[in-house]
């Protein structure tokens, strides 16, 4: 289908068109700090580690409870804040560049596309994204806002990333894969420390921090603002999609009676972002308290308590402005039956009230303009060890009730054999949902001028039911030797009820339209032959192949099989030159994007670390450096190209 000469842009508009187009983690203690070590200079890591001992890091997300990561039954990479800062990079999509398996691609200044194993868009709405147990995505299309969500980087501790579902443990929209950021404790963020950073194309930013403690708390206080100049469209025009944006935030961490913690944490965020094209400015606001109380026994956890209240305004002058208010709620215990059976159980709520106001009649709207929804979920999960130290059995499942397709029950059950120390064979099946939104319901599209104000030609559906995903997953890990490691996964996905247009009534309905499956493999490879020199490569491979349904008038599914590339692979070297002195290199390669006219690319990004003295340290980011300018995706008919960048990065802990 068309545009149908409706003008949008930014990230909500660019997920309203994409519909047209193309139609809860606490924060854990950290279980392996030794393998984490890192001085001021963040220069002694990982670097210095083993492969052995880094084969040996426990990953949380796979069953809710630490386990080493060679042993878990699921494709998960665990990108360490160490690995982030030595990188360079200053937005969170940019660090999820170093994830094997993922596809990241930037759209324009300020919008990304990020997925797990397919449907890549600025929707991308089969992606669970997690900050310390809060859920990133919005309610109203199930996608991420990625720049509203650029966190400090430095903050961070951990990104567990799983590829695959993850919907028995994290609840649906964890159909493709889980994204799970982990920020570092109070108190290990004492002391005041100063970041800045400015590029040759108008990148900046500029970070403050302060952390201070007593015997029975730490807190740390933060703010950041940062600003992305224009870029440019493939004919050289302004593409007018620049933004700058303000946060202030705190996190602290307190004892408490009988040992418990409790960890409060808040932040108030705004921003200005242009208009792809020029028009008018686009304003959201976010502001969020959340207060988690956890217990542990001999350092495993024994039950947390999380509250979360958020409040959010999104704002386009004339066109569209959403007040949005959430509460979240979630009770989750662990224990053990016997000495096999270690249990997870849990059960949340979560609450979403929104008012949509949209006053230009030939544009777009949400009917009713306001809706309360409610969802509710019980799940719980049985890691049996079979055979100790060789065989788990690990079953999960999730009743999750929605006020759209009513009761979803998600499923799981994973198997991880490790016939010795040194190798891993797992199995996964799995069955998650992607639950229907206001943008399929509610959602309507009027006839452009100069047709009359309030003639619908789209409209959302109440019968529109879940997206369901049935997937078979299978993997190898295995330490070849003291310097080299293999990781391999294998997948194939059959989905149904994928959202099309029925474009046999007036007017058009957003219905259930496609069916269809996916497979792929991914592969990684170590390399560390000695303590100063890491070596990393990847490939990945995805075969699509989606169609609407026997019957379906829909024009958009087969259309959209080629959005994500078929092939991706990736080179990163990191080589530490001497004390104080740190090179690492990126080199990747993303095949063509057919359906979106994209062409496939080969880029390199370097980062020079310098540690300067005791306190300071700086690093030079190259991104992008075998060509002026390329374009990664495509939205609302529009492609911009994305430049080069050189960017020098300043640090100062005092």
């Amino acid at each position: 289908m068309s545009n149908l000469g409706v003008r949008k842009s930014g990230p909500l508009s660019k997920t309203l068109t994409c519909i047209v187009v193309s139609s809860a983690l606490f924060s854990p203690r950290v279980y392996a700090q030794d393998m984490l070590l890192a001085d001021a200079s963040g220069m002694d890591d990982l670097a210095e580690l083993s492969l052995e001992r880094l084969m040996e890091i426990d990953v949380f997300s796979v069953t809710k409870t630490p386990q080493p990561w060679r042993r878990a039954a699921a494709a998960t990479y665990v990108l360490t804040g160490d690995d982030i800062r030595r990188a360079g990079v200053s937005n969170l999509p940019d660090a999820l560049k170093l994830v094997p398996g993922l596809t990241v691609a930037q759209v324009d200044a300020h919008t990304w596309a990020v997925t797990a194993r397919g449907f890549n868009s600025t929707l991308a709405d089969k992606l669970e994204v997690l900050l310390d147990g809060r859920s990133l995505y919005t309610p109203l299309f199930s996608g991420v806002y990625w720049h509203k969500n650029n966190i400090p980087l430095g903050d961070v501790e951990r990104i567990e990333v799983i590829r695959g579902p993850g919907a028995a443990l994290w609840g649906a929209n964890a159909v493709n894969g889980v994204i799970n950021i982990v920020t570092r404790r109070a108190g290990e963020t004492q002391g005041n420390q100063l970041a800045a950073g400015a590029s040759h194309t108008g990148e900046r930013y500029a970070y403050l921090r302060s952390g201070f403690s007593t015997e029975s708390a730490a807190s740390r206080l933060y703010v950041k603002g940062e600003a992305v100049s224009d870029y440019r469209t493939r004919s050289g025009r302004d593409a007018e999609d620049g933004y700058d944006a303000q946060r202030v935030g705190f996190r602290s961490d307190l004892t408490v009676a009988g040992g418990s913690e409790l960890s409060l944490q808040g932040e108030t965020y705004r921003d200005s972002v242009d208009r792809l094209g020029g028009g008018r400015d686009e304003e959201q606001r976010t502001d969020f308290l959340m207060a988690t109380l956890s217990a542990q026994d001999d350092g495993l956890p024994r039950y947390d308590i999380r509250l979360i209240a958020e409040a959010s305004d999104y704002d386009i002058n004339g066109l569209f402005h959403e007040d949005r208010d959430t509460f979240s709620a979630e009770y989750r215990h662990h224990f053990h039956l016997g000495e096999r059976h270690q249990v997870v159980a849990g059960l949340g709520y979560h609450l979403t009230k929104d008012e949509i106001e949209s006053p230009n009649l030939n544009s777009l709207a949400f009917l009713p303009e306001s809706a309360r929804d409610e969802t509710y979920d019980v799940y719980v999960q049985d890691v049996y060890t079979a055979i100790p130290d060789r065989l788990k059995l690990t079953f999960g499942v999730k009743a999750e009730h929605n006020d759209y397709s009513g009761l979803e029950i998600q499923p799981s059950l994973r198997l991880a054999y490790t016939p010795d120390d040194e190798t891993t064979y797992w199995s996964a099946l799995s069955r998650a949902v992607r639950i229907p939104t206001r943008l399929d319901h509610d959602f309507v599209i009027y006839a452009p001028q100069p047709a009359p104000a309030g003639i619908v030609i789209i409209r959302g559906s109440e019968d529109f039911e879940a997206e369901e995903l049935i997937a078979w997953e299978a993997g190898y890990r295995n330490r070849i030797n003291a310097i080299s490691s293999v990781d391999l996964a294998l997948f194939y996905n059959r989905y149904d009820e994928l959202r099309g247009v029925d474009s046999s009534a007036f007017p058009a309905l957003i219905s259930n339209e496609g069916e269809g499956d996916s497979s792929g493999a991914e592969l990684v490879l170590n390399w560390n032959p000695n303590e100063s020199f890491i070596t990393q490569l990847g490939y990945s491979y995805h075969h699509v192949d989606f169609e609407r349904k026997r019957g379906s008038t829909d024009t958009s599914i087969a259309n959209a099989n080629r959005n994500d590339p078929r092939h991706q692979g990736f080179v990163r070297v990191n080589w530490r030159l001497n004390k104080h002195v740190n090179l690492d290199v990126r080199l990747r390669n993303v095949s063509e994007l057919p359906d979106l006219a994209v062409a496939g690319y080969t880029e390199m990004d370097a980062t020079l670390n310098w540690q300067i003295s005791e306190g300071l340290s700086a690093s030079l980011l190259g991104k992008n450096l075998l060509d002026p300018q390329h374009a990664e995706f495509r939205a609302n008919n529009q492609r911009v190209e994305i430049p080069r960048t050189v960017q020098l990065n300043l640090r100062l802990d005092f």
